[in-house]
């Protein structure tokens, strides 16, 4: 046997040996980025369970939180036509009101959650602020003139009431404006992200606290699109540990 033939199977073993070194150390490597991957998971499982945690204690007796409030003073001019054309009157007086704006939080459940490891950020699908009925303050009520031949007793109440009425739908008008509903918005953002981030810092829970309304809408793209609800994150995984 000549020196070629004997050194073949060396070779062969090495190369087998060196193929073998190979495939074990791809699987350890497999192995140690599957271990990463998933304590990787249950941290961010046990993330999104303690945030479940606080958002329930949170919420489970806040109903309604009132973000901001209109106020002012209009001038409305009220007539009463009385019984005949000699006993018509009218009234022009200044009332003060006020409406305020609240968000209502019974509807929020975490379904209304989208919590983002990556970036740390928990984004909020909000309910929309909702204006009160406005509040007339007729105790501070001024009359700048009244008119009329013969102004009745019945006429000076008919006159008030019809002054309250109109007093009412324009504070109303005035409360549903643009303007209003994008600062009570403004409000009612800051508000809601105060309420949720003091208890998650209680709770040693750095997170950055997004809100969204309802008519905002999402970009094209968006991330939040394709991201899984708290809620549907914690059913993924009560399902996964049932089918172990």
């Amino acid at each position: 046997m000549d020196r070629n033939e004997q050194r073949q199977p060396v070779k062969t073993r090495t190369i087998v040996l060196a193929v073998a070194a190979i495939i074990a150390v791809l699987m350890a490597f497999n192995w140690y980025q599957g271990r990463q991957q998933e304590r990787q998971r249950q941290e961010q499982l046990a993330q999104t369970q303690g945030i479940a945690r606080v958002l329930s204690a949170t919420f489970s007796e806040q109903n309604k939180l009132q973000v901001g409030e209109v106020r002012g003073a209009l001038d409305v001019t009220s007539v009463d036509a009385g019984l005949f054309e000699a006993l018509r009157s009218s009234q022009r007086a200044t009332l003060p009101y006020s409406v305020q704006y609240t968000m209502n939080l019974s509807g929020l459940s975490l379904d209304s959650f989208r919590w983002d490891p990556a970036t740390r950020t928990l984004l909020v699908d909000a309910p929309d602020v909702v204006p009160g009925e406005p509040n007339i303050d007729e105790s501070r009520r001024q009359v700048q003139a009244t008119s009329g031949l013969f102004v009745t007793r019945q006429a000076s109440v008919n006159l008030s009431r019809r002054a309250a009425g109109l007093a009412t739908q324009a504070a109303a008008r005035k409360a549903r404006s643009p303007e209003e509903l994008r600062k009570a918005r403004e409000n009612g953002r800051a508000a809601l992200e105060r309420l949720i981030e003091l208890p998650l810092r209680a709770a040693d829970i750095d997170a950055d606290v997004v809100v969204r309304y309802p008519q905002e809408g999402r970009p094209d793209g968006e991330r939040w699109d394709v991201s899984p609800s708290i809620a549907e994150v914690l059913r993924r995984a009560k399902e996964s540990r049932g089918t172990q």
